[in-house]
């Protein structure tokens, strides 16, 4: 009698794990995927899509990303951004992901984007009203983890011109302290000076209008009486390039 229940009882296991089976081919797969890999996958698309240069981006992520769960035989991952995405400052990033094209999990990740920029510094005090030598300049390397306003990044922008109030050293030298003094006056004779690589012909002229360093104005060409457009150099010459 007993072993007949036994037997019974066998069989309906049997029954039971026979009945709740499936087939391989039709059970979804369980895995996971690894954060260190949703991180892979968004520092690699911010570094595709960014205007900076790889070097010049430090990348932190703010938030714990853990190894979400999911379940599917073809499973893909792809990264989406805001749609005025700066990638400075901080942001978050979609990793959306999908079993064999549909979407079935989405995953926020949050990061703080640094881009380093070289910006021009006084290198000592200078007085207001000061012409600005390029030895009073510099250019240093900084990190923003914010578009900085007004900033200037090329040395010939700041050379030339004028202090519009006192800049102390090592001061970031921005647009709105900066005055333009005209140095060249309408009607004055300036030299003009034509450069092509290493050739280089210099003739004269008369200005037809008021110019700064680095402005480009009409010059007349006395020999041939010809308006040229040159670039103001100091305040008794101008640069054509042909």
């Amino acid at each position: 009698m007993k072993i007949h229940k036994l037997t019974g009882v066998i069989l309906t296991l049997m029954i039971f794990l026979l009945a709740t089976a499936v087939p391989p081919s039709l059970a979804g797969q369980v895995a996971s995927i690894k954060g260190k890999e949703l991180k892979a996958l968004v520092k690699k698309y911010i570094e595709t899509n960014m205007p900076w240069k790889e070097d010049n981006l430090r990348i932190e992520f703010l938030s714990r990303i853990t190894d979400p769960p999911v379940q599917g035989e073809k499973i893909s991952c792809q990264v989406k951004s805001r749609q005025d995405e700066a990638y400075i400052g901080d942001s978050v990033f979609t990793v959306g992901i999908y079993d064999d094209g549909t979407l079935i999990r989405e995953e926020s990740v949050r990061v703080r984007m640094e881009v380093a920029m070289d910006i021009v510094v006084s290198a000592k005090f200078l007085p207001r009203d000061t012409e600005i030598n390029a030895d009073d300049v510099k250019l240093v390397r900084r990190w923003f983890n914010q578009s900085p306003a007004n900033i200037v990044t090329q040395m010939e922008d700041v050379v030339g011109k004028h202090a519009y109030s006192d800049i102390r050293q090592n001061m970031e030298i921005k647009r709105n302290m900066l005055k333009t003094v005209k140095t060249i006056k309408r009607g004055k004779m300036v030299k003009i000076v034509l450069e092509n690589g290493p050739m280089m012909i210099v003739t004269f002229g008369l200005s037809e209008e008021d110019g700064s360093r680095g402005d480009f104005i009409k010059v007349r060409n006395i020999s041939s009486n010809k308006i040229v457009y040159a670039k103001v150099i100091d305040d008794s010459s101008v640069r054509v390039d042909f």
